[in-house]
């Protein structure tokens, strides 16, 4: 029998003066042992609470090292803080790990008196970091004001706050000593959080069912029991969401790593679930929504609709305004979804324009058969919403050749193969691609912001762990590419290593996805799966570590092989998800298999299956908010 392990800190009463008191806190870890006592029979439960004067920073980082640090390879973790939080100025040394600058901190139940600090969210990580070197599962869930990172300020009021002040500076000698022996490691475990909002907002409690409760508590709580065990953290973070919005402003619930596979876990669950659709829709403020939008791909235009996925031919929307993050519906018909409930939704039909392919062969039943099933791939039976068919030898941006022995081999338009499948699978295949070749696309011309993130790809030099915040040997591009050159030594021929920093040059805050579509067609986020980039700052991909450029698996350093791969950095004003762009590569699902990115011993695994979200070129946005698509193609080459 596998043993959960809880950590609940709920901290009501502060020791300093100047940190307000709260009341909602200790109710809401009371709730949530209630909640595993009765949904916890075939688990043993070890719970510790650390409640007020309890909830020291001392004793908060011993409970996590020697309570929840007892967990074993089969053993699930969860650590639940309930308090005030703040944030602190960054310190040069760390520079990688924020890219806004700021740190967020929990505020302890004696922080602030003496010399006692606050506890850094970076100390947090790296403390649950050597309790995930030994348990299955790690998750995290924290109520505070600008908990996205790692506080909560409590309304006297339905609109008033108190504030906690930023943290006062520290030196090394006051952080955990984990901290300083972890901060560039390579092999760092990888656990789930939800938190109560951005790092830029506040948390709020207020009454809730007849006591003072945290909004996100509750509303986190009130999710697992109206979705049942076998919820992931990506239904309940959506469905928290909803119902923090529903009840109070500028407070927006986040998951994060939004990208992993820990996403598709059930809550509390070390086995990865079944991977949920890629958006969701939901009725808020007086319209139905659905949570992609223009910088997701979403063609502005008539004729685009969404289904829920698995539910029935009526159950389906028309998009009536393309925004940037987000798109307003209209439930089509006489369907009537129910406004307390959030549908798991893919797109049933998208306008023109689709990619165009040639089906070619010498065996005409074969040939009937692959278009027969293309002009029924949508779902309802519908043509393919990615590709269409046009007349044999009429120009294409692919090419299907039908081979009588049941397989089809398919190219570019320039000829140039790209791959071999059996006829049963040649659909999905043209579809897979078409969807890469769509992001790749990806543009917004018109943009305030083009030009205003730089991707900066640097030198790695041995023995150099961390990249430099600033300086360094930055590689230029010629015509758009860059050309990274395998290396030979007396062992053979080396992979190059990079840094790779993203340049905010503008002066305000924007938000960054970096993507990297590999020659194998698939869409990965590993390298900056998204944060935001404080004005004239610098962020790093995976935290500043090395970056090696491999060649695929199968391919050989051989001198004039050249492979490439496409990294595309999305920007914008506010935050957005990358997974609705996450594909496996060609043909096969995202495995542990060595891909074409790779950091110093570790392969970060990310996205679980097709993304159900289909893609074309985006009109210029006319949301709230802009966006702006900037693109690189790295060669990695094995020199002549």
């Amino acid at each position: 029998m596998t043993t959960l392990y809880a950590l609940l800190v709920g901290i009501n009463e502060y020791a300093s003066a100047e940190v307000p008191n709260l009341r909602g806190c200790v109710r809401d870890v009371q709730s949530v042992a209630a909640y595993l006592r009765r949904n916890n029979t075939d688990t043993r439960l070890r719970i510790k609470f650390r409640c007020d004067r309890e909830a020291t920073r001392d004793g908060v980082v011993e409970a996590i090292r020697t309570h929840l640090g007892q967990a074993g390879p089969e053993d699930t973790v969860l650590f639940w803080f309930s308090g005030h939080g703040s944030q602190a100025a960054c310190p040069d040394w760390a520079w990688f790990a924020e890219p806004t600058r700021q740190l967020q901190t929990l505020v302890c139940a004696d922080s602030r008196t003496g010399e006692v600090p606050d506890l850094w969210d970076k100390e947090l990580s790296v403390l649950l970091d050597e309790v995930g070197r030994h348990a299955a599962h790690v998750a995290v869930v924290l109520d505070s004001c600008h908990s996205d990172g790692a506080t909560r300020d409590l309304p006297t009021g339905p609109t008033a706050f108190r504030n906690v002040p930023e943290a006062a500076p520290r030196n090394l000698s006051s952080l955990v000593s984990e901290l300083i022996q972890h901060t560039a490691a390579a092999d760092r475990p990888e656990h789930i959080a939800m938190t109560a909002c951005r790092s830029t907002e506040r948390a709020r409690e207020t009454v809730l069912d007849g006591g003072i409760r945290g909004v996100f508590s509750w509303s986190l709580l009130r999710a697992l029991d109206q979705l049942g065990p076998l919820a992931t953290y990506r239904e309940l973070a959506a469905a928290a969401r909803t119902g923090v919005e529903q009840r109070v402003r500028d407070q927006t619930p986040q998951l994060r790593p939004a990208a992993s596979t820990l996403a598709d876990h059930a809550f509390l669950s070390p086995q990865p679930g079944v991977h949920g659709a890629a958006m969701r829709m939901r009725y808020l403020r007086g319209d139905w929504e659905i949570d992609a939008g223009a910088v997701h791909g979403l063609p502005v235009g008539d004729g685009l609709r969404v289904g829920v996925r698995g539910g029935s031919p009526t159950q389906q929307a028309t998009v009536t305004t393309v925004q940037a993050q987000h798109s307003l519906v209209l439930p089509a018909g006489s369907w009537a979804p129910a406004r307390d409930r959030q549908y798991p939704m893919v797109i049933t039909h998208v306008p023109l324009p689709r990619l165009t392919v040639s089906v070619n062969g010498y065996c005409h039943g074969a040939v009937e058969r692959l278009l027969r099933e293309l002009h029924t791939a949508a779902p309802g039976g519908g043509p393919s919403p990615h590709v269409r068919d046009v007349e044999p030898g009429s120009p294409a941006d692919l090419r299907a050749d039908v081979d009588p022995s049941g397989m089809v081999r398919l190219g570019d338009a320039h000829g140039r193969p790209l791959s071999e499948v059996p006829a049963g699978e040649a659909v999905r295949a043209l579809e897979h691609i078409a969807r890469w070749t769509l992001l790749s696309t990806l543009a917004n011309p018109r943009s305030g912001l083009a030009g205003s993130v730089r991707l900066e790809i640097m030198e790695a030099p041995a023995g150099v762990l961390i990249a430099p915040p600033v300086g360094g040997s930055v590689l230029e591009p010629t015509g758009g590419e860059l050309t990274l050159n395998y290396l030979r030594d007396d062992l053979g021929w080396r992979s190059p290593e990079v840094f790779i920093r993203l340049h905010n040059t503008s002066d305000r805050e924007l938000f960054c996805v970096l993507l990297d579509l590999t020659p194998r067609f698939r869409v990965h986020a590993t390298l900056f799966p998204g944060d935001f980039i404080a004005p004239r700052a610098r962020a790093a991909a995976l935290d500043g570590r090395g970056i090696r450029a491999y060649l695929p698996d199968g391919m050989t350093p051989e001198p004039g092989v050249r492979v490439r791969d496409r990294l595309t950095l999305l920007v914008a004003e506010q935050p957005f998800g990358a997974e609705p762009f996450l594909l496996p590569e060609l043909g096969g699902r995202l495995s542990r298999e060595r891909g074409v990115w790779n950091s110093r011993g570790l392969l970060e695994q990310i996205g679980d299956g097709v993304v159900r979200r289909d893609l074309s070129p985006a009109e210029p946005d006319r949301g709230s908010y802009d966006w702006a698509v900037e693109s690189l193609t790295l060669v990695t080459a094995v020199p002549d």
